[in-house]
């Protein structure tokens, strides 16, 4: 005996129903998950081996304003009012040049070849601490 279900080769509007909520459950879980805009000024937060050594606020930077930093390996940063960069650096791999821009609160760069800390502070972080995969 057959079914009543097997002889139908149409989606029916009751398909189309749960795959419309399964689609709007998606959308909602994926803007729930965006980052959040700071909205608040930032400020760079230099460390030098756990001692602060200077801080800017990147609001009243020009754009390409550019801080030499004299450390073990001497490094240029470049400060925008939309964030933050080695420029140039003398430590032996470079990994911290690599890193390129930050431009929300609570990112950093680090040079252990020099133990300094770069850091972004600003009035809010986002919730997500770790993206895998």
């Amino acid at each position: 005996m057959r079914s009543s279900a097997a002889d139908r080769t149409r989606p029916t509007v009751w398909d189309g129903l749960v795959v419309l909520v399964i689609l709007l459950l998606a959308g909602a879980l994926f803007a729930a998950l965006l980052p959040k805009e700071t909205g608040g000024s930032l400020t760079l937060l230099v460390t030098l081996d756990g001692e602060e050594i200077g801080r800017y606020d990147l609001d009243e930077a020009a754009e390409g304003t550019l801080v030499t930093i004299e450390a073990p390996y001497p490094m240029t940063i470049e400060l925008s009012p939309r964030g933050v960069r080695v420029a140039e650096t003398a430590c032996p791999h470079g990994d911290c040049a690599a890193a390129g821009w930050i431009d929300r609160a609570g990112e950093q760069i680090v040079c252990l070849p020099n133990r300094l800390i770069l850091s972004l502070e600003g009035e809010e972080t986002t919730d997500i601490d770790v993206v895998i995969g």
